[in-house]
């Protein structure tokens, strides 16, 4: 019987640890850019210099006098959305800047850098624009709520968000000590009572097989204590909420 916990717990240890050195590799799937050629009208290549590395994207409807940053999903190719923002035909200028890591833009994703990129690139573009704003998708949840507790921004778009990757971890390795594992926690619950933006929408996928609706309604309920409106799409999933006409209409009302 002693061999036998031992090794139960040798194996439980072995879990822990694999998660441990593997997690960053779970939670970031950088991919590499899709565009090849000319790019379509009204859209331009930018580049950011930040910490010694190049984060290389894209520029739609430049000129403006406000602006929005995209911030991405963990496996999205982010200049997949080009279409999408020209298409709503909006009089915001947009910036599509990958990850660190992401397309076209070099370094190592990490929590800690993706933000300290992200203030840079806000603090950056607040000197050329009347107003920011931002939206973020998945794993770019965490990213815009940190930079909106930061920095004043008109509005605040979050799709498909979770209150941390912490608990969202936790639901799915509910065996394993995960808060004491977890190394990039991207908690925006923590800091959703320091966000001062003008209006929030968030956007939520009826059939999210990614993020549980608990995850997302628990960072709703901090949220909506200001200007603020919540969105079901009814029948879209994580993947393909953005097919849905409300998606666009949504996000269309607000940059106008």
């Amino acid at each position: 019987m002693k061999s036998f916990l031992l090794t139960v717990c040798l194996i439980y240890l072995g879990i822990c640890l694999a998660l441990f050195v593997l997690q960053r590799k779970i939670l970031y799937f950088p991919v590499p850019a899709l565009i090849s050629g000319a790019l379509p009208m009204n859209v331009e290549e930018i580049s950011f210099e930040t910490d010694g590395q190049i984060l290389r994207g894209w520029l739609v409807n430049k000129g403006s006098a406000k602006a929005l940053v995209y911030y991405g999903g963990n496996a999205e190719n982010i200049e997949q959305n080009i279409e999408f923002f020209k298409s709503i035909n909006t009089d915001y200028t947009i910036y599509l800047i990958p990850y660190r890591g992401y397309g076209n833009s070099s370094g190592t994703p990490s929590e800690k850098k993706l933000y300290q990129d992200a203030l840079h690139i806000f603090d950056q573009l607040n000197k050329q624009h009347l107003s920011l704003s931002l939206m973020g998708r998945s794993l770019g949840t965490g990213v815009a709520t940190y930079v909106a507790a930061q920095r004043k921004v008109e509005h605040l778009i979050l799709v498909t968000p979770f209150d941390s990757i912490e608990n969202v971890a936790s639901n799915i390795y509910w065996m394993l000590p995960v808060s004491l594992l977890l190394q990039d926690k991207y908690d925006s619950l923590e800091r959703a009572s320091l966000i001062t933006a003008d209006d929030i929408l968030v956007l939520i996928a009826e059939q999210d097989e990614v993020i549980p609706r608990a995850r997302t309604e628990n960072l709703v309920k901090q949220l909506a204590s200001r200007k603020f409106e919540s969105l079901v799409i009814k029948g879209a999933g994580h993947n393909d909420i953005s097919l849905y006409p409300e998606f666009s209409l949504s996000i269309q009302s607000r940059l106008k």
